[in-house]
């Protein structure tokens, strides 16, 4: 009975990170699609360089809102039914799946940090908190969102084992999942750190009202 639950939550949450809410939001706005302009990428920072502060603000919310969610589904069903804990902990990597990867959107969704920040400030709030600051800190001094992500992202495992060292595995398996697929899904943006090309922010990319 557990495992047809923890099937059925796998299978929900994925479903669930497809409502990729920057698509979702243009689409609606400008009856357009997000991924044709600036980076290309269905997420918070490419609608805050497009489309400005305002509607970037709304994506971020709704897409770590679907996130809280499904770790909030997960942690219910635990209450009735008793998980085990990586089923809660395989929602989180379901959930990212589906809006990293969306099956409704030919498999070219977001980067995950909203959704990141979303599941885990539920998962382990303490941790989130710590992670979110270190990057606050980062865009504070270098004005890169995505620096700021790939940084509080990839601390994240190593914040974690701090807290529960190896008596907590699938909190580790989680967080090394979340820290490696946000490097993978950052991979351009890593490229252009490097060269010193990387947008900060402020910078804009026009983007015009096509009816499509």
């Amino acid at each position: 009975m557990n495992v047809m639950w923890g099937i059925l939550l796998l299978i929900g949450s994925y479903f669930i990170g497809n409502l990729d809410f920057a698509y979702i939001v243009v689409k609606i706005v400008k009856h357009d699609d997000i991924r044709n302009y600036g980076s290309g990428n269905a997420g918070t920072t490419n609608v805050l360089r497009t489309m400005g502060l305002k509607y970037a603000a709304l994506v971020l919310l709704l897409d770590a809102l679907k996130g809280t969610l499904c770790i909030a589904i997960a942690k219910y069903l635990n209450l009735i039914v008793g998980l085990d804990p990586m089923w809660i902990a395989g929602t989180g990597i379901a959930v990212l799946c589906g809006h990293n990867w969306p099956a409704l959107l030919k498999f070219r969704g977001g980067k995950g940090t909203a959704t990141s920040i979303g599941l885990f400030l539920l998962y382990d709030w303490r941790i989130a908190v710590i992670c979110i600051g270190v990057a606050l800190i980062i865009l504070a001094i270098f004005k890169m969102v995505s620096l700021a992500s790939i940084t509080g992202m990839t601390i994240l495992p190593f914040v974690t084992f701090a807290f529960w060292g190896l008596t907590n595995p699938p909190a580790l398996i989680l967080t090394i999942f979340m820290a490696v697929s946000t490097d993978v899904q950052h991979r351009s943006n890593i490229k252009r750190i490097i060269a010193g090309k990387e947008s900060k922010i402020g910078q804009h990319v026009e983007m015009k009202n096509s009816e499509k």
